[in-house]
């Protein structure tokens, strides 16, 4: 829950804190303009959503042990040749 504050008050904290320089900057503009403040957030939110998806899997793919086979691509070529005997 703190963090969702800070991206509701200052967005442009979250994108320097991810080491994000450029979009931090944006966003401090954005928030400049108190109009552009909410998409900012908003923005911020996301990127913190999509850290926090990534980790997960990230997680679970070293657990499962399945990272390694999809990422070579290995786990498609088997579906490949299936398709083709039908």
């Amino acid at each position: 829950m703190k963090s969702f504050n800070l991206t509701k008050f200052l967005p442009c904290a979250v994108f320097f804190a991810n080491g994000r320089v450029a979009s931090g900057v944006i966003a401090l503009l954005m928030q400049a303009t108190l109009v552009l403040w909410p998409v900012a957030s908003r923005w911020a939110f996301q990127l913190q959503e999509r850290q926090g998806i990534e980790a997960l899997l990230d997680e679970l793919s070293d657990v499962h042990g399945v990272g390694s086979a999809y990422a070579s691509g290995a786990a498609y070529a088997g579906a490949a040749k299936v398709g083709q005997l039908a």
